[in-house]
């Protein structure tokens, strides 16, 4: 989702799927790790989730090296 607004993946889908996506929120983001910390940050406020470790990586799919973000 680094790479595309909502509208060039509707658009996308529109032409190669023949599908109207218009109603969905792709929910892009353009910082990766900013992104991971924030989802982070939201699971752990949550009420739902009982006392568990929460923490978040990145894949890079180039080198195979995953990352931990903290």
């Amino acid at each position: 989702m680094l790479n595309f607004s909502d509208e060039v993946l509707r658009k996308k889908i529109r032409e190669e799927l023949h599908e109207d996506a218009n109603y969905i929120a792709f929910l892009p983001f353009t910082d990766l790790k900013r992104s991971i910390l924030d989802d982070i940050k939201v699971l752990k406020g949550s009420e739902l989730l009982l006392n568990v470790p929460i923490s978040g990586y990145i894949y890079n799919v180039k080198t195979g090296k995953v990352e931990k973000v903290r």
